[in-house]
């Protein structure tokens, strides 16, 4: 019965889920508000989301990792696109995302699984029709949509952030090429330090 439980707090909430599906994460206070907006996005009462946390923090675990693979087991038809810096970052957190769905962990709590056809670590379906696609900072995204747009840190370096020309590239992505790609009454989620006050958080918030 404890263990049951545990499953359906993990299936309800973030941080169950992510201390479920990862036993040795430690969960501080500010772990907890995080993971309260994301449920909030989740639950369609916001679509703009912003994170703005130093580094360290273990806010990509949570936010790049763990959410993801929690917002596919409660909404498995849907398209999630992971943008990061790189191609190769966005690969990585996308083989995150996927081993953790494939996991027995998952399974116990979720019915949602991996299309036998589809799988590759930076674009995969699930079984129930949802997509996942991971795409660097001027990436293409023809022909993928979104009901998540999640950013994470989307500079490499603060030598990029420092770079007018850099910045200005990743605004015009965003406002050209991703916010396009957005579904109808779907979410944009910005998790990043800030690196200087005219990069895409402060241009955003401005």
């Amino acid at each position: 019965m404890q263990e049951m439980l545990r499953r359906k707090d993990a299936e309800t909430n973030l941080i169950p889920f992510t201390e479920y599906t990862m036993p040795r994460y430690r969960t501080a206070a500010h772990h907890r508000v995080i993971a309260g907006h994301l449920e909030r996005i989740e639950r369609g009462e916001i679509d703009r989301l912003m994170l703005l946390v130093p580094p360290r923090h273990g806010k990509s675990e949570l936010a790049s990792h763990r959410f993801p693979a929690w917002y596919l087991g409660r909404q498995p038809h849907s398209q999630f696109l992971s943008v990061s810096a790189t191609e190769s970052l966005a690969t990585d957190f996308g083989r995150a995302v996927r081993n953790t769905i494939d996991s027995p962990d998952y399974r116990s709590i979720f019915s949602t699984t991996l299309a036998e056809d589809s799988q590759a670590k930076g674009k995969w379906h699930t079984s129930e029709g949802g997509i996942y696609y991971a795409v660097g900072i001027d990436g293409g995204v023809l022909g993928r949509g979104g009901d998540v747009v999640l950013i994470d840190d989307p500079y490499a370096t603060m030598k990029d952030a420092m770079s007018e020309l850099t910045r200005k590239n990743v605004w015009d992505w965003y406002t050209g090429t991703i916010y396009n790609r957005l579904q109808p009454g779907g979410a944009i989620i910005v998790i990043n330090h800030r690196m200087h006050e005219d990069d895409l958080s402060g241009k955003l918030l401005a």
